[in-house]
């Protein structure tokens, strides 16, 4: 019973940790239980191993099932309620085996891993479960269906602006890693494991660095050329989106509206939001006289969210308009959401179509755009903000700053609102650029290079934020994420495939 009750109380405990709850700090004894229970087994069997990970699976089970609750509850056009519900416990299912691997895992490396060298012993022991989280979080980020990196642990901690400047170096996998390691150390003192307190002292002085470095990045203010920005939050309810043709005058009278009382403040880039239209620019002939209209007069270059469709292929897009209606550049979403916007091998089952046939049947996009006006810059549409590794490349390709436009109208709680939003505070950290945030029906923000969030509209509520912004320098360098990506997350996940295969010679 009491290894049952550990596991649950560890994924209660994850799962508060996450928005809406906010309780960020519990992060840091979240896995303490799990982690106890793990190490109250004694002896070197089979047994003890399934154990664990059976424990492991409970614990992510509550965890991913309380996280993604919201899931079960989503608004997507003509989805059934139980098909929503199966999504909700395939993601769930499929996420809390990690948790379980990872419980797993420490059964065996503690149990099996021997040398006669002391520290280097101490070492292992105390970063071994660090390093198996993290690796498994990379997996898990990355596969199955390209990847789903909600209640990666690091997110937690998006408020926790001092401890989380260390994913300029780490990504959000580094956060991660602190916090396991943290949990780790005091599950050994209190198991009076035999490196408990060498973990403690160990771990003291990695945490302290850390937050001295997070302490230094926070004292910096952003310099560079300004950069005025306006984005629009025009509240636009689902429904409304889904009846375009009947809605489509009203909408467009609104965002004139917001569009022309964003202007007064000069802005040099005014942004509009995900699907803030839903015809084509450079298609639909409806379009062009609406967007020519609106940008006539303006000051500004305009970034739109529209579908771009040719006789092949259907993109969901975001178009940079010039003062005179002309499109300058679009960029197509290179990302898309699985069972959302296309389905996953789909041509290998088309099976799956007549299973899911309201999917939507988007074309990935081939094309890193970078817009140059009125400076470099890129735009992410939804889904891609969460994405680090794909927010870098652009970066890397010359972004100054980043833009993510997206319609999280398709839920209903604040919860699935605040989860996204907080991802995106990492992108600014690990890139050490402006992250500006348009969405229809909130989250709106302007988040600084130290994730330092310095305006916001919240949910469900029309509204403008004007703002300015600083570009970097161009003649400074890239962060190191920028330049060399999950370094840090790849390097844990070899040295964990390395333990597991010492591991299992000797098992």
């Amino acid at each position: 019973m009491f290894h049952l009750l550990s596991a649950i109380i560890s994924g209660i405990l994850l799962a508060i940790t996450f928005p809406s709850a906010n309780m960020e700090p519990v992060a840091f004894i979240a896995l303490v239980p799990l982690l106890s229970a793990i190490f109250s087994y004694k002896g070197q069997n089979r047994q003890n191993t399934l154990k664990s990970f059976t424990l492991g699976l409970i614990t992510g089970l509550v965890f991913f099932g309380t996280l993604l609750y919201w899931v079960s509850s989503i608004r997507l056009y003509q989805v059934p309620q139980w098909l929503l519900v199966i999504g909700w416990l395939f993601i769930t299912i499929v996420s809390a085996l990690f948790i379980g691997i990872f419980a797993m895992c420490v059964n065996m490396l503690k149990t099996k891993l021997k040398t006669r060298m002391f520290p280097l012993l101490s070492i292992y022991n105390i970063l071994a479960p660090a390093i198996i989280w993290t690796g498994l979080e990379f997996i898990r980020s990355h596969f199955p269906m390209d990847g789903f990196p909600w209640g990666i642990l690091g997110y937690s901690q998006y408020q926790n602006l001092i401890l989380i400047q260390i994913a300029e170096w780490t990504g959000v996998f580094g956060v991660s890693f602190l916090i396991v390691l943290v949990n780790t150390a005091i599950a050994g003192v209190i198991n009076r494991t035999k490196y408990g307190w060498y973990g403690i002292g160990m771990t003291a002085v990695i945490l302290g660095l850390c937050l001295i470095w997070g302490n230094i990045k926070l004292q910096e203010n952003p310099t560079g050329k300004p950069l005025a920005i306006a984005v629009v939050q025009t509240n636009i309810g689902i429904d409304q989106s889904w009846e375009w043709e009947t809605s489509c005058e009203k909408i467009s009278l609104m965002l004139d509206r917001l569009t022309k009382k964003a202007a007064k403040s000069n802005p040099d880039l005014i942004i509009w939001t995900e699907t803030a239209i839903l015809s084509s620019p450079d298609t639909s002939l409806w379009a062009k006289s609406k967007i020519a209209s609106i940008s006539k007069g303006l000051n500004s270059y305009l970034l739109i969210g529209a579908p771009h469709m040719t006789d092949t292929y259907y993109h969901n897009s975001a178009f940079l308009i010039s003062n005179k209606g002309r499109i300058i550049d679009r960029y197509d979403k290179i990302h898309l959401v699985p069972f959302g916007e296309m389905i996953p091998c789909e041509a290998l089952f088309p099976v799956l179509r007549k299973i899911f046939p309201q999917v939507g049947m988007y074309s990935h996009g081939k094309r890193y755009t970078i817009f140059n006006q009125p400076a470099k810059f890129c735009t992410l549409i939804c889904y891609e903000g969460i994405f680090g590794d794909l927010n870098r490349r652009f970066v890397k390709n010359g972004a100054e700053f980043m833009v993510n436009i997206t319609n999280d109208a398709w839920t209903r709680t604040r919860a699935a609102y605040y989860q996204h939003f907080s991802m995106d505070v990492f992108r600014s950290v690990e890139n050490r650029r402006y992250f500006i945030r348009a969405g229809n029906t909130g989250i709106s923000a302007v988040i600084n290079p130290s994730g330092r969030v310095e305006h916001l509209l919240d949910i469900d509520r029309e509204g403008i934020i004007n703002s300015r912004i600083f570009l970097m320098d161009k003649n400074k360098r890239l962060a190191f994420y920028s330049q060399f990506g999950d370094v840090f997350a790849c390097f844990c996940l070899i040295m964990a495939i390395i333990g597991m295969v010492q591991m299992l010679k000797k098992y």
